[in-house]
């Protein structure tokens, strides 16, 4: 008579079993790619062993029987609504390059997508033919990488298995890593023939060419950068910075976890990662929106915003080129910042770029930030202010002058011959406006108003410095809405102040809005 324990474990077999789903099938082995399209019932057992309940059930399937003892757990994940269990088969001691199985289950663990990668128990060789040793991979490794090599140092040698269509070879993986300048390889060797079986170039570094964040902070001067009243076509080669694209997928494109081109019509693609083009070629502005955008949402979340506190959730959309007026912006809808190439082309300053991407920033916090009169002008001098406060350490040549200007290669057609010692720029920040200067009417420019706010908000970050300025100042927006008014945004700016730091800095900012004639604010 069979033991009410050995029953059970039949009866949850029997129910973990597969029978309805899709296939994918393998290319290489006889047995199924993916498993999906079904979702078996609940487990009571913690997520590992109902993965391992999973695979013994289904293992004539899956093509386990055999190999379910060389699946070891590599990572055990959890998502917002699921778990992911990823295991990695080896045999006689070498782990088998790619050859996994991952379970994906949802959060009351019943299981709906099996990955299988394994290398069936027909397909493996009863021994390893070892012929290579260690010291001749790895020498073998550095030579097929060349020059490049020189100065690298070895920080992995593994002994592993790498498939072949429908063989595996006995393998060394050899990691090579250089620091200055930067290089890593990893490189696959025969360990039977000493051939290379497979290397790549695991840094992947991107390049690119930038203003940062223009010609005319660059070189500290603007009259060299105009030409019978135009702007130069080619800024001298010193005024561009070399600057490394982090997060880039390897598509080419310039497509990240923070920023994507893909609004902007013939995209550049660039396989081998080298985007430094001028500002006259194609892909310059691209480059400019990508690097100038993930840049400053990477600053962002160093303020404090990261994690379960991340502001952006997914990339944001940039049209580097969307039309040919002299005019960019921010549209909410679309989540898609886009830059006019009228006059000098907008996404070829970055203050420009940045001070769109405070309107998204805005609208991210507080969605559709800026419906009334007072909250349009606080996003346009948010948006100045954000730009001027982000490249302040880059305005160290004339910086008394420059520092309150923003967008000066953007406006550099608004150079004044009778005030040769002021630069030309689109706005600044240093204006002595107060509220009572308020232009209520119907016809009001929200970027004339916005000077009012953009030169408070610059107060504060004079009395202050940058760090603390922008948390304060990004942090109050959390409490705000888009119908918000000058008075509401300071009384925000105390409140982000006691949240942030006990409201040491209460005083001095009740004093600045006092004098712009902001309030009240308690």
């Amino acid at each position: 008579m069979a033991s009410k324990s050995t029953n059970s474990d039949e009866k949850r077999t029997h129910a973990l079993r597969i029978r309805h789903g899709r296939e994918v099938p393998g290319r290489n082995y006889s047995t199924p790619k993916e498993l999906w399209d079904f979702r078996l019932p609940a487990q009571p057992s913690p997520p590992i062993r109902a993965a391992r309940d999973t695979l013994s059930a289904n293992s004539a399937l899956l093509g386990l029987d055999g190999i379910l003892k060389e699946l070891g757990v590599r990572h055990c994940i959890a998502s917002a609504g699921a778990w992911h269990i990823i295991f990695g088969q080896t045999h006689l001691d070498r782990f088998i390059h790619r050859a996994y199985v991952t379970v994906h289950m949802d959060r009351q663990k019943r299981v709906y997508l099996v990955k299988n990668r394994a290398v069936p128990a027909a397909m493996l060789p009863a021994t390893a033919d070892v012929r290579i040793d260690t010291a001749r991979a790895v020498r073998l490794a550095c030579a097929s990488v060349g020059k490049r090599a020189r100065g690298a140092r070895v920080v992995g040698r593994d002994k592993v298995w790498f498939p072949r269509r429908t063989r595996i070879h006995p393998a060394y993986k050899v990691r090579l890593q250089r620091r200055r300048p930067a290089g890593e390889w990893i490189v696959y060797v025969d360990a039977t023939t000493g051939a290379i079986l497979w290397k790549y170039d695991n840094l992947a570094v991107a390049r690119a060419r930038v203003f940062d964040p223009n010609p005319v902070v660059a070189l500290g001067d603007w009259r060299s950068l105009l030409h019978d009243r135009k702007p130069v076509m080619r800024p001298p080669a010193k005024t561009y910075k070399s600057v490394t694209l982090r997060g880039l997928a390897k598509s080419g494109l310039l497509d990240g976890p923070r920023v994507t081109t893909s609004p902007t019509r013939n995209r550049v693609r660039r396989r081998n990662g080298d985007f430094r083009c001028f500002s006259f070629e194609a892909g310059f502005e691209e480059a400019m929106t990508y690097h100038h955008v993930d840049s400053a949402i990477r600053y962002v979340e160093s303020l404090g915003y990261r994690g379960d506190r991340r502001i952006f959730r997914e990339p944001l959309c940039v049209n580097a080129r969307a039309g040919r007026e002299d005019n960019s912006w921010y549209m909410p809808s679309a989540h898609e910042l886009g830059f006019g190439t009228g006059d000098v082309d907008d996404a070829e300053d970055g203050e420009t770029i940045l001070h769109e991407f405070g309107h998204a920033l805005q609208d991210a916090i507080c969605p559709d930030f800026g419906q009334s009169a007072e909250a349009a002008a606080m996003g346009e001098g948010f948006g100045d202010y954000f730009a001027a406060s982000y490249f302040a350490s880059r305005k160290v040549r004339d910086a008394k002058i420059l520092l309150p200007c923003v967008m000066t290669w953007d406006g550099i057609l608004f150079a004044d011959k009778t005030q040769p010692d002021r630069p030309p720029c689109v706005r600044r920040l240093d204006g002595t406006l107060t509220y009572e200067s308020f232009d209520h009417s119907a016809t009001a420019d929200e970027h004339a108003n916005g000077e009012i706010w953009s030169a408070t908000l610059w107060e504060i970050w004079n009395l202050l410095g940058r760090d603390t300025a922008d948390r304060i100042i990004i942090e109050s927006h959390f409490q705000l809405d888009g119908y918000t008014s000058f008075a509401k945004g300071a009384r925000a700016i105390l409140d982000a102040d006691r949240n942030l730091f006990r409201g040491r800095h209460l005083t001095g900012l009740k004093q600045i809005f006092h004098r712009r004639g902001i309030g009240p604010v308690e």
